[in-house]
C-alpha cells in the first residue's frame, strides 16, 4: 500500500525562485539533534533514456535510523525500515522505475527516465524513538530531449516588390521543452506586431513542436544591397535550461535563413536620386 507524504509535511506550492533554489540543491547541510543530512543532489536535468541518480546522504550522531523513504510529487515510491523483514519495500509509480540491484537507501537511482519521470523528488530520513527526529530534502528534476534539426521556413517568394506582403511560416523540430522561436528581418529583431506565436503542439511521442508566423508588408529600407534577409532562429534561451552546463553542448542555436532579391521597381531613395541625376545629365545637351 503506498503512503503521502503529506502526514509530516503539507503540500507546498513553489514560486519561481523557490524552485530555482530547490534545483541548486536544498538541504546542503541539515542537522536535527543527532540526524544530520550532509548533502542531497537531485539531478535537474536529464535526457530522456539516461539513469537518474538521486542521493541523500545522511549520518547519524547518536541514534539510528528509523526509516528512509523517497517520494515523487509527494507520493512513496521507495521505503527502508532496517526492522522490518524485508527492509527495503518498493511501490509502483508512472514514471519511476527503480534500478533495485544499484539502489541504496541513501542513492536511489533510476532507470531509463522518461517524461513522465519529470516531478519533484524528496528523501525523508528519520531517526528512531523516542524523538523521531524527520530531515525532508527536496530537488526537482526535468527529463529533456533536445531538437534534432533546426527550423524549417515555408512559404514565400524568390522575388518581392516595395508593398508586398511577404508571409512566413517557422516550424521548429520536435523537442521537449519546446524551442523558442524568434525572427529577424536582416539581422534586426522583428517587430511584435508581425509575429503570431501558437501553442506548442505535442505528438505521440511526447516532443513539442512550436510554429511562429511572420507577415508584414515591404518597404524600401527592408532591401539591403537588393536583398531581403530573414532568419528563423530556434534556441531554448527563455529556460535555465540552455545555462546548465551538463547541456550546453546540447542544446544549441537553431537558426534557417530565407533570402530573397529586390524586385525591377525596388529602388532604395538615395539610388533614386542618383538615377534621376543621370537622367537629367543626358537631357541637358538636347535641351539647349
Amino acid at each position: 500500500m503506498r503512503r503521502s507524504g503529506r502526514g509530516r509535511q503539507g503540500r507546498k506550492g513553489y514560486t519561481t525562485a523557490e524552485q530555482q533554489e530547490i534545483v541548486r540543491g536544498l538541504c546542503r547541510v541539515v542537522v536535527t539533534d543527532g540526524l544530520r543530512v550532509r548533502e542531497s543532489d537531485i539531478p535537474p536535468y536529464k535526457l530522456r533514456g539516461e539513469t537518474a541518480e538521486l542521493r541523500c546522504d545522511y549520518e547519524l550522531e547518536s541514534s539510528s535510523i528509523y526509516s528512509v523513504k523517497w517520494f515523487k510529487d509527494d507520493e512513496e515510491f521507495y521505503r527502508y525500515l532496517p526492522k522490518d523483514t524485508p527492509p527495503t519495500h518498493y511501490y509502483r509509480m508512472t514514471g519511476v522505475t527503480v534500478d533495485k540491484q544499484s539502489t541504496v537507501p541513501a542513492r536511489v537511482v533510476l532507470h531509463k527516465v522518461g517524461f513522465n519521470s519529470s516531478g519533484q523528488y524528496r528523501c525523508e530520513v528519520s531517526a528512531e524513538a523516542p524523538d523521531f527526529n524527520t530531515v525532508n530534502c527536496r530537488g526537482s528534476l526535468m527529463v529533456v530531449e533536445p531538437p534534432a534539426d533546426g527550423p524549417v521556413i515555408t512559404g514565400g517568394r524568390t522575388k518581392y516588390h516595395v508593398n508586398d506582403t511577404v508571409d512566413l511560416v517557422c516550424t521548429s523540430s520536435p523537442s521537449r521543452p519546446p524551442s523558442r522561436l524568434s525572427w529577424l528581418i536582416n539581422g534586426r529583431q522583428a517587430r511584435p506586431e508581425f509575429v503570431t506565436k501558437e501553442r506548442p503542439y505535442m505528438g505521440k511521442d511526447g516532443l513539442m513542436t512550436q510554429i511562429s508566423r511572420l507577415v508584414f508588408v515591404t518597404r524600401p529600407s527592408h532591401f539591403h544591397g537588393g536583398k531581403l534577409k530573414i532568419k528563423c532562429v530556434a534556441d531554448i534561451t527563455g529556460e535555465t535550461l540552455a545555462k546548465h552546463s551538463a547541456f550546453s553542448h546540447t542544446f544549441k542555436q537553431w537558426e534557417r535563413l530565407f533570402l530573397a532579391s529586390a524586385g525591377a521597381q525596388v529602388l532604395t531613395p538615395p539610388a533614386s536620386l542618383l538615377l534621376l541625376l543621370l537622367v537629367l545629365t543626358l537631357a541637358l545637351p538636347r535641351l539647349r
